[in-house]
């Protein structure tokens, strides 16, 4: 069995990009998941969703985010969540303000604030009903990723003032990175 630690494991390929933010995929709420004729495999839909994810690098990730018109978002936590047809059910009374970013923004950082518990009602995989309190980064993920789905975006949590500045850093970070990638480049073409 020594042998199966040097089999490399496949790489995944993504079969989606995410979707610009001006997509109108993003800015409309998508259609409730009917489990009782399905428009895709569920299993096979959560699958893409984690995937994706985690290609991505982000802790969580909305259908419409790839372009796909379904009620469902996927978070990182123990176990992973898939969450299908999603619904607030209450929030509590303490609020936190974090930097949330997100994958449709690359780079971009901004303070919002966010009821810290939340009591959460959605579907899993086989359209089982499940309840739920989250409670932390859990609960700021399953709010950020909740907003892609009613068509709304953590954008819209800030002043203007507060966006302009936070894409100003994000310029430069994206300009920095760049440059390390260029200058990565250059000493590989020179050996």
């Amino acid at each position: 069995m020594e042998i199966q630690k040097h089999i490399p494991k496949p790489v995944f390929t993504p079969t989606h990009k995410l979707v610009d933010p001006s997509h109108p995929m993003l800015n409309e709420p998508p259609e409730k998941f009917d489990f009782a004729n399905p428009q895709m495999d569920p299993i096979e839909l959560s699958e893409l969703l984690v995937k994706h994810m985690q290609h991505f690098g982000g802790i969580g990730l909305s259908a419409n985010q790839l372009g796909l018109p379904y009620r469902v978002f996927c978070m990182v936590g123990e176990p992973m969540h898939v969450c299908f047809n999603p619904i607030i059910t209450g929030m509590g009374d303490e609020i936190n303000m974090l930097d949330e970013g997100c994958l449709s923004w690359p780079g971009l950082y901004l303070k919002i604030k966010r009821p810290a518990s939340i009591r959460v009602r959605f579907q899993d995989y086989n359209g089982d009903m499940v309840v739920k309190k989250f409670a932390g980064m859990s609960a700021r993920v399953f709010q950020h990723e909740y907003e892609h789905l009613q068509g709304e975006h953590f954008v819209e949590h800030v002043s203007r003032f507060a966006l302009d500045r936070a894409r100003q850093k994000q310029a430069k970070t994206l300009n920095k990175v760049r440059k390390q990638l260029r200058d990565a480049n250059k000493k590989i073409q020179t050996r």
